[in-house]
């Protein structure tokens, strides 16, 4: 577009250059008249590089939600733009037209038609910035949870909720354009309370439903015959990971740990079932043989840590040692690493001691052949 309107100023500058050697080159009104063509052509392209800038604005607007906030200001604005264009394209080859009236009985040019468009435009996009910056300081907790529903993606979960509550705030946002602001106001509660059910909601169905499922899937088992108390620990763990969903979804972190915990639950009653209904299949003269299969495991764990072999102790005992024998273990790596890093310590204050002490040798050294220089010298003067 400006390599076009380059092209044109030049074309009617050399016709008019041309006119000008027809009459006489050196007339006043000649030069009079090029001052007045070069002021159009500025005009001109003041008017391209303003168009330019309204279509960067509404872009960034749309970015911005503007046609949101501020539908009505948005579409007199895009008007208003289209019309500015529409009037540049009369003379946009031919910037001799830009001052022709847009009518035969008008005296409006094409060029301030325009101007005055884009004058229109920049109104509307200054109030729908204005209308989006009250709404916000407005209604600053509703738009908060909007933010925050947005960042759960709860459309995606609760499209119908989300779309509802979306619909509701924007007609808050429409009492405020149309100066109601204090009705807004009162309004904010009941749709900030909605919004925050909406998000304790999705919080709950993104972190929580998966744990939530395997136990429903586990209720619906023999596990409430064979683990009723490790499925009601599990059932526990869930009430209060929603609870604590409830009262605090924007704790994220602690929400997915508690839900992994009641996950952890849930596989630990399906795997304390499972035992229970296979030790209430075992014949009793397999008895001894489902013992020592517990017994080879805890072996297992004490010959791994090199521990001594306590298989003449109840398991309970058995159990205790090995814990012992963990601990104290543990103890003696903590001080063996506390002591590397003491030794790590030393040695580099060692090497940094050595480093300076070098340095000051060195110096003491220059400074003595410096003296020794300086006294050589002053006995070969006398």
């Amino acid at each position: 577009m400006k390599q076009q309107l380059k092209i044109a100023a030049i074309t009617a500058v050399i016709s008019l250059t041309l006119a000008g050697c027809a009459s006489n080159p050196d007339s006043a009104a000649n030069l009079a008249a090029d001052a007045k063509y070069s002021q159009t052509i500025i005009q001109i392209n003041e008017l391209k590089q303003a168009i330019d800038n309204a279509d960067k604005s509404l872009a960034k607007g749309t970015e911005n939600e503007l046609p949101w906030f501020a539908t009505q200001d948005i579409e007199q604005a895009k008007k208003a733009l289209a019309e500015a264009k529409e009037n540049y394209s009369k003379f946009e080859f031919d910037p001799s037209k830009a001052n022709t009236s847009t009518s035969f009985f008008g005296s409006t040019t094409y060029l301030e038609t325009a101007n005055s468009a884009i004058k229109t435009f920049n109104e509307h996009m200054t109030n729908a910035v204005n209308l989006k910056t009250k709404a916000q300081s407005t209604l600053p907790e509703a738009f908060d949870y909007r933010a925050q529903l947005k960042t759960l993606n709860a459309k995606q979960y609760f499209p119908g909720a989300a779309q509802e509550l979306e619909d509701n705030l924007k007609k808050l946002v429409d009492q405020i354009a149309n100066n109601k602001a204090q009705a807004a106001v009162s309004a904010q509660p009941a749709l900030v309370a909605k919004m925050r059910a909406l998000e304790v909601k999705t919080v709950t169905a993104i972190y929580l439903t998966d744990a939530k499922n395997a136990l429903d899937k586990l209720m619906k088992t023999d596990a409430t015959q064979h683990a009723p108390k490790s499925l009601s620990q599990a059932m526990t763990a869930l009430t209060a990971a929603t609870a604590f969903a409830a009262t605090q979804p924007r704790a994220i972190d602690d929400i997915k740990r508690q839900g992994e915990n009641v996950m952890f639950a849930v596989n630990r009653a399906k795997q304390i079932t499972q035992a229970v209904k296979k030790l209430k299949t075992i014949q009793p003269k397999d008895y001894e043989d489902y013992i020592v299969g517990y017994e080879k495991v805890l072996l297992s764990i004490s010959n791994a840590l090199n521990a001594d072999d306590r298989r003449d102790l109840a398991f309970e005992a058995q159990g205790k040692e090995l814990v012992s024998f963990i601990e104290t273990n543990l103890k003696g790596q903590e001080a063996s690493i506390q002591a590397q890093q003491q030794l790590r310590k030393e040695l580099k204050d060692q090497k940094n001691y050595s480093v300076l002490l070098e340095e000051k040798i060195s110096t003491l050294t220059n400074n003595l052949e410096d003296m020794k220089k300086a006294l050589a010298d002053a006995l070969a003067k006398k």
